[in-house]
């Protein structure tokens, strides 16, 4: 059996030969050189599943969850922020965000309102978090998520009201009238986030260069413009 995090590799007896003078020549080991030809290798043919492997070893997805909003322990901020990617209909068409919020203003004009969902969270939204927002959306507050989109843009271009908040752990249908959901994602869709909104409308006053993060005071427009935020918390400083 083999040793864990070991691998055998044959090759023919002339480029064994050559392979073992050049390492020793260059000062490096070869478990060192095989493994950067491993990378190459996979770079080479598929970056884009490397790099997704390599993101899923490393668990980035959880660990960027963890450093936007960790410490964040305000009740409720100024805002709820997404930053729209493409998205898969039920027939597999690729939307990017734009096509996204046309396809949920479409929802809204004939049901009144709609049911958005998202994954961006890994454990979905804090019970404390969802249930302030809620109670504060009862008491007759605004509670506003602001949705940026990327394509070189980078930047707040759309609004909604959120009329209700309701998050799971695990990916769940959704809680309403699944009618609301627009045609291009379907009844069936899951989420461990959604959010009940009316009002979906362009935004004209609110830009991502005025909006920063609770904790430390970060600048939300470079986090974005470099991909490192999604969805979260945020406030105008």
């Amino acid at each position: 059996m083999a040793r864990p995090g070991y691998l055998s590799i044959y090759a023919d007896e002339r480029t064994q030969r050559i392979f073992d003078e050049f390492t020793r020549e260059k000062g490096v080991s070869k478990s060192t050189v095989l493994s950067e030809m491993m990378q190459t290798y996979m770079l080479a043919q598929d970056e884009e599943l490397y790099l997704k492997l390599l993101k899923n070893s490393l668990n980035i997805s959880k660990t960027k969850e963890l450093i936007t909003t960790r410490e964040d322990d305000t009740a409720i901020n100024d805002y709820i922020f997404m930053k729209l990617g493409t998205a898969y209909s039920t027939t597999d068409e690729e939307l990017n965000g734009e096509e996204t919020i046309q396809a949920y203003m479409r929802a809204i004009e004939q049901h009144g309102y709609t049911w958005f969902s998202t994954m961006s969270l890994h454990t979905g939204m804090a019970k404390d978090k969802i249930k302030f927002y809620n109670q504060t959306i009862k008491s007759g507050e605004v509670v506003k998520i602001l949705f940026a989109l990327g394509m070189g843009i980078n930047d707040v271009c759309y609004s909604a009201k959120i009329q209700e908040i309701v998050s799971s752990r695990d990916e769940i249908t959704c809680p309403g009238d699944p009618s609301t959901i627009p045609t291009e994602f379907g009844v069936q869709e899951r989420g461990k986030i959604w959010f009940k909104l009316t009002e979906l409308e362009e935004e004209t006053e609110i830009t991502a260069e005025a909006l920063k993060f609770r904790k430390d005071d970060g600048s939300v427009k470079n986090a974005i413009t470099k991909s490192q935020f999604h969805f979260g918390y945020v406030y105008i400083g």
